[in-house]
């Protein structure tokens, strides 16, 4: 037993201490009072706050173009609460109604208006405004004091014919971070004859970024010349500020978008614009001036991993239903005209009975944010005039749906046939024709027809990962899959399909080693015959040419645990002639 401490029976004054505790009552009443009154006032300032947030009138007191000397002469920035959303649509009709103004003014080619990063969607971005007197095009160049830093050269597109015009309004891309940035605009005729130059320099020694401002750049054996483009990293998961980076082919940080939250999956273009997601719940619009034209959100669903177009221009989109227990099972479509949200498929209904015997993970193993019954895991669509074709991560399956918006049918499954052995669906396992290793943790589907009706190829990035959370007993090592950890492992694999609807089969007709990731990662063929391949979790992309040899190699500091994907795109009219 615990001794208990002797009281006090000393002599004591009661009434002084009568006194004492009022006072000290007296006190706690009036400071509990005046808490209460500070919160509540905090409170009301969070709201007002809030609200002016989307209040057009106060963003436009709030929200300030002007010149800005520490960029360069004549150079404007914009400047805002922090608070401030730039994707938000009524930020930006604010700036543009300011930039509407200062355009009212007559520019020249001589004396342009420059404007540094003005809708906040380029940290390393400058546009520039100006008109001439016959039709024209423009160079640029970018040189920055840094022997190991190439000129930045690009003709620019403005969406004309030959992308000649009297009316040029341009973002230029592919300033260096922390640098100052030597500029040399050309104006061209329409046969790239030079009219004028103009030179002047941007400063951004007190510009910061988030992204690596260069990768550790390997050359491979091969001597074939890389694609001209840009590398796109969508999601080097971050604990503090997301984003979308471009890299040039030495690794050269370009462009830095700064997103909401979550990850970028891919860059889509229609009609001189480009999409990309900016949180789980929005996907943005953005035109080549930088300026954010419209958001499409997702309703009650998460995106989740990919999305593509429809034949008619609608967004379809792997998603999370967050009214469910089960996630990374639906397709939604999202409407760019009404922004209607609605349901195309929720693959819990057709494969039900498989369902049914999957098992809820508690083991902390699983993806970040995840809590429901991750069963599917669907994380790559490719868009067939209606059709569609999935990878689906958790089953180890390449599954092809067809009709999936009117009357949705289950055309085969590309799977080791033991996994969906004793089930209903097993009679939809197409033949493996020929032995080699079956693909694991599959990612990012590219389909390429052929001539025969019924014949095609597949090409992805097998990950060669042997875990299934929700199926933990089923043993990968009996298909040949020794990896069960998602960041170490021996290789994973560029695998290419060939499938054969009519006889039902499926058989391995390319394929190269690659460095091993367990999870995420992309592969991206190209025009050429080159191959873009990325480890997600190595934080290593490479470009390969057409016999697989490696043309160069880039590692990038892991923010967390991965470089979600990577895409290589030109640009070519958008920003690019």
């Amino acid at each position: 037993m615990k001794k208990r401490k002797k009281l006090n029976h000393g002599k004591k004054d009661w009434g002084m201490v009568k006194k004492i505790g009022l006072v000290v009552l007296f006190l706690v009443v009036i400071c509990g009072i005046s808490f209460a009154a500070v919160m509540f006032v905090r409170g009301l300032n969070e709201k007002i706050v809030e609200s002016q947030l989307n209040d057009e009138d106060w963003l436009a007191d709030n929200v300030k173009i002007s010149k800005d000397s520490s960029l360069g002469k004549n150079i404007y920035s914009v400047s805002k609460p922090d608070a401030v959303e730039i994707f938000d649509m009524v930020y930006q009709e604010v700036v543009q109604d300011k930039l509407d103004v200062l355009l009212e003014d007559e520019y020249t080619f001589e004396d342009p208006l420059m404007i540094y990063n003005p809708y906040g969607t380029n940290t390393l971005g400058l546009n520039i405004y100006f008109s001439t007197d016959e039709v024209a095009k423009v160079r640029y160049t970018i040189h920055v004091d840094d022997e190991d830093i190439e000129d930045f050269s690009r003709t620019l597109s403005n969406g004309e014919d030959d992308n000649v015009t009297t009316n040029h309004q341009y973002q230029l891309i592919g300033f260096i971070a922390g640098e100052e940035n030597e500029v040399k605009l050309e104006l061209l005729d329409r046969d790239g004859e030079e009219i004028a130059t103009k030179e002047f320099t941007v400063d951004l020694s007190n510009v910061s970024v988030n992204a690596q401002e260069k990768l550790d750049v390997e050359d491979g054996e091969s001597k074939e010349e890389l694609t001209n483009g840009l590398y796109a990293m969508l999601g080097n998961d971050s604990d503090a500020q997301d984003y979308l980076a471009l890299y040039d082919n030495d690794g050269i940080l370009r462009m830095e978008t700064e997103i909401i939250g979550y990850r970028a999956h891919r860059i889509l273009f229609k009609d001189n614009k480009m999409y990309y997601s900016v949180s789980q719940t929005r996907i943005a619009e953005v035109n080549p001036l930088g300026q954010v034209t419209d958001i499409y959100r997702t309703g009650h669903y998460y995106l989740h991993h990919d999305y593509v177009f429809d034949d008619d221009g609608n967004l379809i989109v792997l998603a999370n239903n967050t009214e469910k227990d089960t996630e990374e099972d639906c397709i939604i479509k999202i409407d760019l005209d009404t922004k209607a949200v609605t349901e195309v498929i929720d693959f819990e209904d057709m494969f039900q009975s498989y369902v049914d015997t999957c098992e809820l993970d508690t083991t902390g193993s699983r993806d970040e944010g995840e809590d429901g019954l991750d069963w599917l895991h669907i994380n790559s669509i490719v868009w067939l005039d209606g059709d569609v074709l999935l990878s689906s991560r958790e089953t180890s399956s390449i599954i092809r749906v067809n009709n999936i918006e009117d009357d949705p049918e289950l055309v085969y499954i590309l799977s080791n046939d033991e996994f969906w052995k004793d089930t209903e669906f097993s009679d939809y396992v197409y033949e493996q024709k020929g032995d080699f290793k079956i693909h694991a943790g599959q990612h990012s589907l590219n389909y390429e027809e052929t001539d025969e009706d019924g014949v095609y190829y597949i090409t992805f990035f097998d990950n060669n990962y042997g875990r299934s959370n929700s199926q933990p007993d089923f043993d990968y090592s009996t298909v040949g899959i020794d990896n069960h950890n998602a960041f170490k492992g021996d290789k994973s694999y560029y695998y290419v399909y060939r499938v054969d609807e009519n006889e039902e089969t499926f058989e391995l007709v390319d394929s190269f080693d690659v460095t091993y990731s367990g999870i995420v990662s992309s592969v991206q063929p190209m025009s050429n015959g080159n191959v873009v391949v990325d480890s997600g979790t190595a934080g290593v992309f490479a470009e390969y040419d057409e016999d697989h040899n490696l043309i160069r190699q880039y590692t990038a500091k892991l923010n967390k645990y991965m470089v979600y994907r990577v895409f290589k795109y030109t640009f070519n009219d958008f920003w690019f002639d």
